[in-house]
């Protein structure tokens, strides 16, 4: 088997795609399941940044064991019908992501620049569009599997895409198509959104109050996983566009540094999320809390033989400083599914 870079090229792409992966699948799912289980975090908004963490997630999941296997094996070994199956996966994927990005920004540009005449997202209104997201993918995915335009391998072989070498008429308009529609209209729509926002924000900065200032974080929350999308994906952007319409001959191996670099996305969305979202970092507070406050009560039930009454959680079991919030939600869990005696209950008049 004839190698299209060095042995070097695929030990160092299998080890950056396994931790791309390992780190994007474990991130990506804790958010889901925090998401899921904390209906505080239910809102129309969070679906729609839900649906681009579904997106990463679902490359973690379907796309980078292939690639990864593909690497350790130094070939892609899973057939061309495969390959064409993979590369319009991960295309759809591509797709929805930047597609989420673009409706995150013009929610953000309603809602700060034009609070009145839009008014609230609703959460039937944030599901209809994150279907429209889809839906829109699918239109700038599906045609190479009916004739225009093509999927094959790329990057040494180790994962498919687009067919970007092609020169026949069919696969350079398909080609022009995706770009268009599948990237520079996005781009267009964030740079708009944007603009718009910082000018307002610069107009209204005297007179911005508490909920303008939570707007504010949620927007650049939604700035950096723009910012950190088009970090990644630019580079095989301009790849992409040089060997489609300038013939570049660029070598398998430096072909393989864009396109694994680009898959590095997956990664990003949680952390910012996680990191700039003050709900999402009470969710995982609370949860750890939980977790701390029943290790507590697991041992204070097994040393002292009897169930703890409620006063017992309230002073000695659970310290308001130390889990702050958390108390009322405690009693409630408590008295849902601990036995207690009729006395307790005076302890919940506030």
């Amino acid at each position: 088997m004839e190698l299209l870079m060095p042995s070097g090229g695929y030990v160092a792409a299998s080890i950056v795609l396994f931790f791309i992966g390992f780190i994007g699948f474990f991130a990506n799912l804790t958010v889901i399941v925090v998401m899921c289980r904390d209906q505080q975090l239910w809102t129309p908004l969070n679906y729609i940044l839900l649906n681009l963490i579904m997106s990463d997630f679902s490359v973690s999941l379907l796309g980078n064991p292939f690639t990864f296997v593909s690497a350790v094996a130094k070939t892609w070994i899973f057939g061309k019908t495969m390959c064409i199956i993979y590369g319009f996966f991960m295309a759809i994927l591509g797709i929805t992501s930047i597609g989420t990005l673009s409706l995150l920004s013009l929610e953000r540009y309603l809602i700060i620049s034009r609070p009145v005449s839009h008014g609230q997202l609703t959460r039937k209104t944030a599901i209809l569009l994150v279907m429209a997201v889809w839906l829109y993918s699918f239109t700038l995915t599906f045609p190479p599997l009916v004739g225009w335009g093509e999927y094959g391998p790329e990057a040494a072989n180790l994962s498919c895409s687009v067919n970007w070498e092609t020169r026949s008429h069919s696969s350079t308009s398909y080609i022009i198509y995706l770009f268009v529609f599948g990237f520079f209209l996005p781009i267009i729509i964030i740079c708009y959104s944007y603009m718009n926002i910082i000018f307002t924000i610069k107009k209204s900065r005297h007179t911005a109050g508490r909920v303008a200032k939570a707007e504010s974080r949620v927007t650049w929350m939604v700035a950096i996983m723009i910012v950190a999308f088009f970090v990644s994906w630019t580079p095989y952007a301009i790849s992409a566009l040089l060997i489609a319409f300038l013939d570049a001959r660029i070598s398998p191996g430096l072909a393989t540094v864009p396109a694994v670099f680009a898959k590095t996305s997956i990664c990003y969305n949680p952390i910012i999320y996680v990191g700039l979202n003050s709900q999402e970092k009470e969710a995982f507070e609370i949860g750890g809390s939980i977790l701390r406050f029943g290790e507590k009560l697991t041992y204070d039930m097994t040393c002292r033989s009897k169930t703890p009454s409620i006063n017992n959680i309230s002073s000695s079991s659970l310290d308001h400083r130390d889990y702050p919030g958390l108390v009322v939600r405690i009693k409630l869990f408590y008295i849902q599914f601990v036995p207690y005696r009729s006395t307790d209950l005076t302890l919940f008049r506030y």
